[in-house]
C-alpha cells in the first residue's frame, strides 16, 4: 500500500507519494530523489517542502521535473536551495535536476540559479528501462 504524505503531518518512514488536485510528487525508488508532475504553485508549495525535507540520507539528490507543467519562483527556489546557500538550517546536498522543461531552464538561467554550486543538470528522465525509455511504471502511483 502506498503511504501518503499530507500537508502539516510528519511523513512516515515508508512514504512513497503525495498529491493534491494539480501536483503529484513521487519518491524515486532507485536513488534519493523525487519525480514531480503537474503544477508547483502556492497551494502545492507546502507539499514540495515536506517532500524535499523527507528525503532519506545525505548526499546527492535527484529531482525529475519532466512532468512539471508550471512552477512558480518559490517552488524553483525550494528545489535549488537543496544544494545550499539559501538558509543556514539545512545541510547542503548536491542536486541533479533531470529533464528540466525549457521554460523552467530559461528561468533558472535568467536568475543565475543554474550556476549555483551543487546544482547540475541531466537531460534524461530518472527512471529508464533497458531501451532508455522513461518508465512511469517504476514509480509508486498515488491514484489508480
Amino acid at each position: 500500500m502506498t503511504s501518503m504524505l499530507c500537508a502539516g503531518a510528519d511523513p512516515p518512514e515508508d512514504w512513497q507519494a503525495v498529491a493534491d488536485e494539480v501536483l503529484r510528487i513521487t519518491k524515486a525508488q532507485d536513488q534519493p530523489g523525487l519525480i514531480i508532475a503537474g503544477e508547483i504553485d502556492e497551494a502545492g508549495y507546502p507539499l514540495l517542502l515536506q517532500s524535499l525535507a523527507a528525503l532519506d540520507g545525505l548526499g546527492e539528490v535527484h529531482v525529475d521535473l519532466g512532468g512539471v507543467e508550471f512552477c512558480d519562483l518559490a517552488g524553483l527556489r525550494a528545489i535549488v536551495c537543496v544544494a545550499g546557500g539559501c538558509d543556514d538550517e539545512s545541510p547542503p546536498r548536491p542536486i541533479v535536476l533531470h529533464a528540466v522543461p525549457p521554460r523552467l531552464r530559461k528561468i533558472l538561467q535568467i536568475l543565475g540559479w543554474d550556476e549555483m554550486p551543487g546544482v547540475t543538470f541531466d537531460e534524461g528522465r530518472m527512471s529508464r528501462d533497458a531501451d532508455g525509455d522513461w518508465t512511469p511504471a517504476r514509480e509508486q502511483p498515488v491514484y489508480p
